[in-house]
């Protein structure tokens, strides 16, 4: 492993970071049919008719349905935001969601790429529909046999041969865009795409940067790749979130003086996320559109009882899990299925396997973690003929599936998965090499601070030393306090959720961080003891 330097470390950083400036942000017009949809959406504004906007209840749909919100409500009365429960409605546009729902023009953000059977109870009731999503369609092969089985009734509208979408009246998706340059965007951005469009469409003087400080939030919580567009706009996004005067972003700032992206990551995203895990994501949307910073702060603080129960049932549940030695993890139970997805990353990050946990139900409802090269999605397409429907993308998934086709289900799976060899299956820690003390100061953290946001592409630099330790203060909940020694340097550091006993020399793999509760001052997070 590399001894490294601050120039040594500034030069494996640079290497990594691909900017675009602010003047290079890609035109919405690259996007296919956003042009068809604007025109349309200012047609039913101009008819009066009733929209509808679905959005979904994690922090990407939440934001989504946030920023069309505010933007919509400027220019018009007649819509409404309609966020499924997953306990009630399930995932996204669907039959069940749409016995509730009376519109004449319904538009999806973050969801619908593989709503076919809901585009069809569309065109019969007579709603157009215009789907915008980032996630990733049906390919082509995946159904050749069911579009050669329906050739003149078929449910699907084919995009250049590659993807089988729904048969809607429009569809919004970097993925089906061949124009578009960045493919991994997520379901935010493509909404405040769509609202540039209606702002051009209408020759409306609306600045859409002002929704950055929301939009930010959704593309660090969806974990996008951190460079090229996603990079300028998170940078833009934490800039306006810190000078915001919005009442969740005054709230924030009682918690978070400064925001950054790990911030959101860690702090901010789990509290949105669990109001849709737990009970009802409207929490979360009502909290982002709040004009009341007192509103607000009640809003935050059910926000954040709502993620302290997620890390009790989280808990529980965990304790309870029993797995196979199988390549892929399957797992079952009565759980809720607000945290399966939670779990199924605890699984992938304990074991270094692929996970689906299971909430057993009627149905079996699933969420899936992957790791490394392995891909999940496509690993699920390969089985769909056992599925009652599936989505996602290489990471992570979503599907159901009847209980009596499980253990079909998870021998196929786990024959699927041998195609791919052990260097597959890995969980990167990015550590870059040995730092010694003597180069972590002020001046390191400054050069760190230069290279944030620090996400998913650009991952949180760590590194590994030696040290000794000279002094040890249980905090609490063992997490401790820890003064450490190398060289006659000492250094403050912080361990968390630790339950082993401390030698007195210590290797350790740890990340560099600013604390500046009496002044500004270097202080170490030790991710783990080697």
């Amino acid at each position: 492993m590399q001894i490294l330097n601050k120039e040594k470390i500034k030069k494996i950083l640079s290497s990594r970071i691909e900017e675009i400036s602010s003047m290079q942000i890609p035109h919405f017009s690259l996007l296919s049919d956003i042009e068809k949809s604007a025109k349309r959406i200012v047609k039913a504004i101009e008819n009066n008719e009733r929209i509808v906007i679905l959005g979904d209840y994690d922090v990407d749909g939440v934001s989504s349905s946030a920023i069309m919100y505010l933007f919509l409500k400027k220019i018009y009365k007649n819509f409404e935001i309609v966020i499924p429960n997953r306990f009630i409605h399930g995932y996204g546009l669907n039959a069940k969601i749409l016995e509730e729902i009376r519109a004449d023009l319904i538009i999806t953000v973050d969801n619908g790429i593989t709503a076919f059977e809901a585009a069809e109870i569309c065109k019969e009731r007579g709603i157009d529909l215009i789907i915008t999503d980032h996630h990733t369609p049906k390919k082509m092969e995946n159904v050749k046999c069911k579009m050669e089985n329906e050739k003149n009734n078929s449910p699907f509208s084919i995009f250049n041969s590659q993807f089988i979408l729904p048969n809607a009246y429009a569809v919004i998706n970097p993925k089906t865009s061949p124009h578009f340059p960045f493919k991994e965007i997520c379901g935010a951005e493509v909404a405040w795409y769509l609202c540039a469009a209606i702002k051009s469409e209408m020759k409306l003087n609306i600045d859409l940067r002002e929704f950055l400080d929301i939009l930010v939030l959704a593309i660090i919580a969806d974990v996008m790749p951190l460079n090229h567009l996603n990079r300028t706009l998170v940078n833009m996004g934490l800039k306006r979130l810190n000078a915001s005067k919005r009442a969740f972003s005054r709230v924030l700032k009682r918690y978070f003086s400064n925001i950054k992206s790990t911030n959101i990551a860690f702090g901010i995203a789990p509290r949105l996320n669990a109001a849709g895990r737990m009970e009802s994501a409207r929490v979360a949307f009502e909290f982002l559109i709040s004009n009341d910073e007192n509103e607000a702060l009640e809003l935050y603080l059910e926000l954040d009882r709502l993620n302290n129960l997620r890390k009790e049932t989280e808990s529980e549940i965990l304790e309870s899990v029993e797995i196979t030695d199988d390549d892929f993890i399957l797992v079952k139970g009565d759980f809720h299925e607000g945290v399966i997805g939670i779990i199924a990353s605890r699984l992938v990050h304990k074991y270094n396997k692929p996970a689906i946990v299971f909430s057993e139900k009627e149905n079996l409802k699933g969420s899936g973690r992957s790791l490394g090269n392995i891909d999940i999605f496509s690993l699920i397409s390969e089985c769909e003929d056992l599925l009652e429907g599936f989505g996602g993308h290489k990471m992570a998934c979503g599907l159901s599936i009847k209980k009596e086709n499980f253990y079909f289900f998870q021998k196929k799976l786990n024959e699927k998965i041998k195609k791919y060899n052990k260097d597959d299956f890995f969980i990167e820690d990015f550590v870059l090499g040995e730092l010694k003390f003597s180069e972590i100061d002020l001046e390191l953290l400054d050069i760190l601070n230069d290279y944030e946001p620090y996400g998913e592409g650009n991952p949180k630099p760590k590194f590994i030393t030696k040290a000794k330790i000279e002094n040890v203060r249980n905090l609490k909940d063992n997490h401790y306090k820890l003064i450490l020694s190398q060289d006659d340097i000492f250094l403050p550091a912080v361990i968390f959720r630790y339950d082993g006993e401390f030698d007195e020399e210590i290797k350790f793999k740890f990340s560099v961080e600013e604390n500046n509760y009496r002044g500004r001052e270097v202080q170490l997070i030790i991710e783990e003891i080697i």
